[in-house]
């Protein structure tokens, strides 16, 4: 008798079962088939006694509507006739106790329970409850019901919730009730009602033992292992991630904005438990650029330092030594919590490293840099590395990497315009995260990045007068001479970072304009804040917006015993002519 695919095994168009006993010729099987397939007439055939449809549901416990439930019993093959084809599928002898349905079965039998073997399309990680258990949600999918596949929520304490692995394993329940909410299918269950689940690979050729069971005492049969690799071989050439539909609330990091909420496909990072207010700040990564943020004035505080104030801002940022792990390229992205009850312990965090989707989250920009923001109704699911959506993610990162252009931040012009001019067009682009984390303690790189603030912010003071202990030495203008002491304080899509511009650097900067008194030069006062303003992007309609410009960095160290713990970073190489 013929094989059919594993489509085909559980079509939605199997309407008629046929217990058959002994072989029969291929004419007498051929009539058969001619005869239904002109008639369209459904029978139920029994040799040795006969027996309806309904009761034979009724003896088995099965949903009616379910014709795999007949499997449990014993019936050598079954064969199974619509008005279009006849279809003869070989089962093995199934002597197990329990009856599985088809997810497009289960889902028309409201208020029943049902068994059902599915793969995991969605995975959320448990939430509190207001009662005492937990809360975990999934969709499930198989090849009779991939679209939109079958929600199902499942009521436990926390040390009983279903652990996913990864999205595409297979889970197996006992005893799920069916409901329907908003018109749609819906599967509940709870153990203290009975239900129970036991979690295993979704890869060809693993075994089958369940990496997690919700009871010591579970079985895994003949027919469980058949299922098993039914849904696997069929998940193999079915992309899982695909089945959910098109969600139209799927955001990149470089779409975000404050007027919407979103969801996120995106890669975790680290997990920050010992933060400052006292709350786990998770930390993610798509590999695209947020877009720049204005800079309002109100948010810059009142301190006069509006650079330092910036750098405030950065008590969401993480030791060097972490950062280093990061991808050189892409905003990190700070999730912090908001609007969450001081005792709703919120979704359970998957591990840094893990790629999630996070849905119905939001944003916010404090003092110019986005963070994400997760609600009380915000939820977390896995992902698996094999999704579409995460290859997407990896394979347009591998592209950055390696191409000059692509490496730049992903809002600044193309091809890039500074008003800035360097002598070093032909050294490659970093980011500031590579200046930050660079194993070497001296090095020289080139940045496109955005001039924050300045240091001090009134141009009058852009020049001091040098200090008798450093006048008159090597490369040192003469006791009474003014020097450029300024700091500056950049961004790009990747970081901050505090840099000085001192010296004959910064004559070299402000072309034709050398270190004075400039309390005592106004023209030439006006025209350094002119320069000042264009750099600081700054608008008489409206907030600051900086443009991206080039300049070169280098960074050096005070203290030869004390390297890495006294770096610092200064302007060089780099001119503003105009």
């Amino acid at each position: 008798m013929r094989n059919v695919s594993c489509e085909n095994a559980w079509n939605r168009k199997q309407i008629l079962k046929c217990r058959v006993r002994g072989g029969g010729s291929d004419a007498l099987w051929n009539l058969i088939s001619t005869i239904f397939e002109r008639v369209g007439f459904f029978f139920f055939f029994h040799l040795g006694f006969a027996e309806t449809l309904t009761s034979r549901f009724d003896r088995i416990g099965s949903c009616p509507r379910s014709p795999k439930s007949l499997g449990a019993g014993n019936l050598p093959s079954l064969l199974y006739l619509t008005s279009k084809r006849t279809m003869s599928i070989e089962l093995h002898r199934v002597q197990g106790k329990y009856n599985y349905d088809r997810l497009a079965d289960a889902v028309v039998c409201v208020d029943k329970k049902v068994n059902f073997y599915g793969i995991v399309a969605e995975y959320e990680q448990p939430k509190s409850t207001r009662g005492d258990d937990c809360l975990c949600t999934m969709t499930v999918v198989d090849m009779s019901y991939n679209t939109p596949g079958l929600r199902v929520l499942y009521f436990a304490p926390a040390d009983q919730m279903p652990r996913v692995n990864t999205v595409g394993d297979i889970i197996r329940f006992h005893r799920i009730q069916m409901r329907s909410h908003a018109d749609a299918p819906q599967a509940i269950g709870n153990p203290k009602y009975g239900a129970s689940f036991v979690l295993l690979s979704g890869l060809e050729g693993d075994g089958y033992e369940p990496y997690q069971k919700s009871h010591s005492r579970y079985s895994v049969e003949a027919h469980d292992r058949d299922i098993v690799d039914l849904l696997r071989t069929w998940a193999s050439s079915h992309p899982i991630d695909t089945f959910a539909g098109t969600n139209k609330y799927m955001k990149q990091i470089k779409d975000i904005n404050v007027e919407s909420y979103f969801d996120l496909c995106c890669k975790i990072l680290y997990v920050n438990e010992q933060s400052a207010e006292n709350s786990v700040i998770i930390y993610v990564w798509d590999g695209t650029d947020t877009s720049p943020a204005c800079l309002n004035p109100v948010e810059q505080g009142e301190s006069d330092d509006p650079g330092q104030d910036l750098w405030s801002a950065k008590e969401l940022a993480l030791p060097v030594d972490v950062m280093r792990s990061f991808p050189v390229l892409g905003t990190v992205l700070p999730l912090v919590p908001f609007d969450v009850a001081e005792d709703d312990s919120g979704p359970q965090i998957p591990l840094a490293g893990d790629w999630v989707k996070l849905r119905n989250i939001g944003c916010r920009i404090r003092k110019g840099l986005y963070e994400g923001i997760f609600l009380h109704k915000s939820k977390i699911g896995i992902l698996s590395p094999s999704t579409q959506a995460v290859q997407n993610c990896e394979r347009a990162y591998k592209e950055r990497l390696t191409s000059e252009t692509l490496r730049l931040p992903q809002w600044c012009p193309k091809p890039p315009q500074s008003m800035l001019v360097t002598g070093y067009d032909h050294v490659k682009v970093s980011t500031l995260r590579e200046v930050l984390t660079h194993p070497q303690v001296t090095n020289k790189f080139r940045c496109m990045v955005r001039v924050m603030a300045t240091w001090p912010t009134d141009v009058l003071d852009f020049c001091v007068p040098l200090p008798e202990s450093t006048a008159g030495g090597k490369d040192q203008p003469e006791q009474g001479a003014f020097v450029y002491a300024v700091r500056f304080t950049l961004e790009d899509p990747t970081g901050r970072l505090h840099v000085f511009l001192y010296g004959q650097d910064a004559v070299d900067f402000f072309v034709g304009y050398p270190a004075v008194d400039l309390r005592q030069q106004g023209d030439t006062v006006g025209a350094l804040k002119r320069k000042v303003d264009r750099l600081l992007g700054v608008s008489e309609s409206g907030p600051s917006n900086p443009p991206w410009v080039n300049c070169c960095l280098m960074s050096y160290y005070l203290d030869k015993e004390r390297p890495h713990d006294t770096r610092r970073f200064r302007i060089f190489g780099t001119r503003f002519p105009g």
